[in-house]
């Protein structure tokens, strides 16, 4: 066995890790750029339907989309486990890693829907505007029917992330996406005899898209030329050991990732309390930036698989490269995207809204997200390169103080109780994405400069 700080296969350039991460990069981009797309087409035809339909279908992804990036925090511990497995050689721990998850994503699915069941006093709970909260509550009871298959969905993905096949959720999340933009068209203005169901068909087209996607991964594991390598089968596993290996990694990840979302979210709940406006217009620059943010993941994606493949060959000089690598590409992505955001900001709010209130404020808050672009990229990436050196306390503790300490609480006084609104939640973000940047850039300098970094 190589020592830690013998390079795995000779090809530990720089030039060789650019080259790796972007080759994994991409396609994972694609994938949950993929997922995101969703909600950008279901927001832009709620938003034609008018102001009023957007900010019901924003007070229903609030909620639910919280509760589903916490169940995917939960799956981390997925793709961690594969990737280290895979690069070690121990190929049918991978399938064990699948079935587990599969079973946490089925278990937890279930969960958040009977959470979910009490959809419009929900929406009461958090405050949002009345005229949102029958046909928000209608499209939030929807969605939740589809937690089960996109949670399934996310762990099959994981898995072949983790073996380094992630072309076949690029193709997936593809065809998810015709068979949501489709439906989108059926049933929110209602054609080809359809009835016009506004929020809630723009739901029901992203629960039977999402279905279809799990249906579509797990026939792809079962005939996959490395199955029986692999031990590849999307079945449900009970196994005591596996199960608590991921949950001691996916446990931490989900409450620092669910407090990051919480975060976001909550500004939208804030900007609710201002008015219908402002929830339309805080609802679209959250989307938006969800959308850049699935371009971050394929980044953090990438790390996390690197930094856990050089771990599994207990290479630190590998694990170094691979983190730092991602982060440099993350900065000039980023860059790029925050440039042509600023551009096109007017045309790009266009896509969202015709209403005169919300397009002004939109663009104005467009404008400001492209330095939220950057921060959230930056501290995304290193998040992902922590979880792959299967770093997780430390991450969640960072994450507490920058979203519940600094965030939450700067966007309160300074959006809500000092009526600074859409801007001041905007600067709240940006405030504590810095924040947990710093300090988990901080962490991977000094875990990376460890011979063996955590991972014993």
């Amino acid at each position: 066995m190589p020592s830690p700080s013998t390079p795995s296969d000779g090809f530990t350039g720089l030039g060789h890790h650019v080259r790796r991460t972007i080759a994994l990069a991409a396609p994972v981009m694609a994938a949950r750029a993929g997922l995101v797309i969703m909600f950008s087409v279901n927001a832009v035809f709620c938003g034609w339907q008018g102001k009023e339909t957007l900010a019901a279908f924003g007070a229903a992804a609030v909620p639910q989309a919280t509760l589903l990036v916490v169940g995917v925090g939960l799956l981390i511990g997925t793709i961690i486990k594969t990737a280290q497995a895979d690069g070690a050689g121990r190929f049918a721990d991978c399938g064990r890693a699948l079935r587990c998850g599969l079973t946490i994503a089925a278990g937890t699915g279930l969960l958040w829907l009977l959470i979910s069941w009490p959809a419009e006093q929900w929406l009461r709970w958090l405050g949002q505007p009345e005229a949102t909260i029958v046909e928000g509550g209608a499209a939030l009871r929807i969605l939740s029917y589809s937690l089960p298959g996109i949670l399934m969905f996310t762990a099959c993905s994981f898995f072949l992330e983790g073996i380094n096949r992630p072309w076949p959720g690029v193709a997936i999340a593809l065809g998810g996406n015709l068979v949501n933009l489709a439906l989108n068209w059926v049933f929110v203005p209602g054609n080809l005899g359809a009835p016009e169901m506004g929020a809630a068909g723009s739901a029901l087209a992203t629960a039977i898209a999402r279905w279809i996607m799990l249906a579509a991964a797990f026939a792809y594991i079962v005939n996959m030329r490395e199955r029986d390598k692999y031990a590849a089968m999307p079945i449900f596993s009970f196994d005591p050991e596996v199960l608590r290996q991921l949950l001691r990694l996916g446990i931490p990840l989900a409450f620092a990732i669910g407090t990051e979302t919480g975060c976001f979210n909550f500004m939208i709940v804030m900007a609710g309390w201002l008015g219908t406006v402002e929830l339309a217009t805080m609802y679209a620059a959250i989307n938006f930036t969800s959308f850049v943010y699935m371009l971050t993941l394929g980044l953090s994606t990438a790390a996390s698989v690197r930094v856990g493949n050089a771990i599994g060959r207990q290479s630190a000089i590998d694990m170094r490269r691979a983190g730092w690598v991602a982060t440099g590409l993350e900065c000039i992505v980023m860059g790029l995207l925050a440039a042509f955001t600023v551009a096109l900001a007017p045309s790009i709010a266009g896509l969202y809204s015709q209403d005169a209130g919300v397009l002004a404020l939109l663009t104005a808050a467009l404008i400001l997200t492209a330095l939220l672009f950057i921060a959230d990229g930056l501290q995304g990436v290193l998040m992902g390169a922590l979880r792959g050196a299967a770093d997780t306390l430390f991450p969640t503790i960072v994450y507490i103080v920058s979203f519940a300490i600094v965030g939450i609480p700067m966007g309160y006084v300074l959006g809500y109780r000092l009526e600074m609104g859409v801007p001041a939640l905007i600067w709240s973000l940006i405030a504590a994405l810095s924040v947990a940047t710093l300090g988990l850039g901080w962490r991977f300098h000094v875990i990376g400069r460890k011979p063996e970094g955590l991972w014993r």
